[in-house]
């Protein structure tokens, strides 16, 4: 297939996760609850399978795989928006934060934020770090940058060893196991991302004829994509969980939606809602931070309180429904004018036949 029709259904629900993570996890006293920032781990998964999947279509079509093309592409899909946004709050931190902590961090930050870097530089830990979303922009196009040439001058199955050889290095840095002093080079071990590993390491399984079959008798039933949703929630409902596992999870599901088109998961996937927020979820990303303050202007306001329940709906739950419905009108904006026509650009660059 050409167009993998349920990876935004995906998309979707990655984005409202992380949505809520930043609006409501805190105000209920559930593991499930304070777990939305697992959705940057679905989309990594997605990222993976995705990029490597076009990319070995794109070599074994033609031959090779053209790397001026590919980062032409991914430079007018990543870089208007992300710089426009970027100088958007660069703006309003003059306004607004010129005289604070925060904003004397920004400004300090602004470089690796400028050079997707921000995940090795940025420290994400302190009370109030502005754009410190950017960390995973920043992964991805480390992946982008790197990846294309791997899979351009390998052998089929190389890459597939190179991946595996970084989820050992990776999962030996993140606990403690490699013995090295915290440092930058550690900063750069724990940020490869275990879930774009394994991305793209299923998309070679699922592209080769001797290991598709096998794939397919795990992935391939009409029942298998709910099952592996419901896995991945129930697993996030513990009061201790593993990100490696949840990474490995968010794959599998990925794999399962793209095996078959005809699952049961496809239905509700297909619900127009759901699916145009998978298209403009890259927009909901970089923005929804700023429909998040923006609907919490408008409630103080409009007299409405974000601690109490004044019109009956939990104030967690309406400051989530609001911000949602704000950063939906400002990607859907953002898409048809900034993006649609830098993606018709991108077309121009396609290696598809």
């Amino acid at each position: 297939m050409r167009i993998f029709g349920s990876l935004d259904g995906l998309r979707c629900l990655s984005i409202l996760a992380v949505i809520w993570h930043h609006t409501a996890n805190t105000s209920f006293d559930l593991p499930l609850a304070s777990r939305g920032h697992h959705g940057v781990t679905l989309f990594f998964a997605i990222s993976g399978f995705l990029i490597t999947t076009l990319l070995i279509r794109e070599k074994e079509r033609v031959g090779t795989i053209s790397l001026k093309k590919f980062y032409i592409r991914r430079s007018l899909r990543i870089f208007p928006l992300y710089y426009g946004v970027l100088a958007l709050y660069v703006a309003l931190v003059f306004v607004m934060e010129s005289g604070t902590e925060a904003g004397a961090i920004f400004r300090d930050n602004l470089v690796p934020y400028l050079t997707y870097t921000s995940n090795w530089f940025v420290d994400l830990k302190g009370e109030r770090v502005i754009f410190y979303f950017a960390w995973s922009l920043a992964t991805e196009e480390q992946f982008y940058l790197l990846w294309p040439y791997i899979q351009k001058r390998c052998k089929f199955w190389t890459p597939v060893w190179i991946m595996s050889a970084l989820l050992v290095v990776a999962y030996l840095a993140s606990y403690g196991y490699l013995g090295l002093a915290d440092g930058f080079f550690l900063t750069v071990l724990k940020s490869i991302m275990p879930g774009i590993c394994l991305g793209a390491i299923l998309a070679h399984l699922l592209h080769h004829k001797r290991t598709f079959p096998a794939v397919l008798k795990i992935l391939g039933q009409r029942w298998s994509p709910p099952v592996f949703l419901i896995a991945l929630v129930a697993y996030c409902t513990l009061p201790i969980i593993h990100d490696w596992v949840v990474h490995a999870l968010g794959v599998l599901l990925v794999g399962a939606c793209v095996i078959r088109e005809d699952h049961w998961l496809r239905r509700p996937f297909d619900w127009s809602p759901i699916r145009w927020m998978g298209v403009i979820s890259y927009g909901m990303y970089m923005l929804h931070m700023l429909a998040k303050n923006a609907f919490s202007t408008m409630a103080g306001k409009a007299g409405i309180s974000l601690e109490d329940s004044t019109l009956g709906i939990h104030p967690a739950v309406m400051e989530f429904l609001g911000t949602t419905l704000i950063v939906v009108a400002a990607a859907t904006l953002s898409y048809k004018t900034l993006e649609a026509y830098f993606l018709k650009l991108k077309a121009r660059f396609s290696t598809t036949g």
